[in-house]
């Protein structure tokens, strides 16, 4: 069993349709019925982690109340893709997960409606990234708003693209390495091969056969 409790993001899914932006990529199952407070969705990472499958229960505490959550969905999100907790460098699933709950079950549980804690907006083309932020911040502010950030800022977003930059970079420097490391044992061996029989090559041409010749052979 877990030894030590873990932490988790919840987030709300709509009641009618799919997200607009981050849609969910089932991987099992379905997405709760507005209708049950109790079904949840898990992302794979953390449903993998505990060897959660679909129909298990785990207790959590939210807004101070313990609850039973069934899981009804496995999913993957473009939004954590790289699902890191507070405090984390590195994904653990086993310390941290994210949790899909209907937004009227997620209502009832914190007491509010219509209310939100986070926002991701889609701009259209030619607007100003930085420009948004400053208003968003500006009309936030009374709320407890924290500061808006870009995409490339964006946690998972930050870990993915770091991750292309490594392969992209690896890709360019172990190609010419390996092709490095064969043409030297290549060479090697054949420079042992031809220095073995060295006699027999000696009576090849002897015989007439010319120096292409034998070099084909070898190749």
């Amino acid at each position: 069993g877990q030894s030590a409790p873990a932490t988790g993001m919840v987030v709300s899914l709509p009641e009618v349709g799919e997200p607009k932006l981050n849609r969910l990529y089932m991987r099992a199952g379905r997405t709760p019925d507005p209708s049950r407070e109790d079904e949840v969705v898990v992302n794979e990472n953390f449903a993998e982690a505990h060897r959660f499958t679909l129909g298990s229960s785990f207790a959590a505490i939210l807004n101070g109340r313990k609850r039973d959550l069934t899981i009804v969905g496995i999913a993957l999100s473009p939004e954590y893709i790289y699902a890191v907790g507070p405090g984390d460098i590195m994904p653990d699933g086993r310390r941290f997960g994210v949790i899909w709950m209907s937004e009227r079950a997620l209502a009832s549980v914190y007491d509010l409606d219509g209310a939100f804690s986070s926002v991701s907006l889609k701009l259209l083309p030619g607007t100003s990234e930085r420009e948004v932020m400053t208003r968003l911040d500006g009309l936030l502010d009374r709320y407890g708003g924290r500061a808006a950030y870009g995409r490339k800022d964006q946690t998972s977003h930050a870990w993915l693209d770091h991750e292309l930059d490594m392969l992209n970079n690896m890709s360019r420097t172990l190609p010419p390495i390996f092709l490095l490391v064969s043409a030297f044992l290549v060479n090697l061996t054949l420079s042992r091969l031809v220095s073995l029989e060295r006699e027999q090559i000696g009576l090849l041409k002897a015989l007439g056969y010319r120096n292409a010749n034998i070099v084909l052979h070898y190749m």
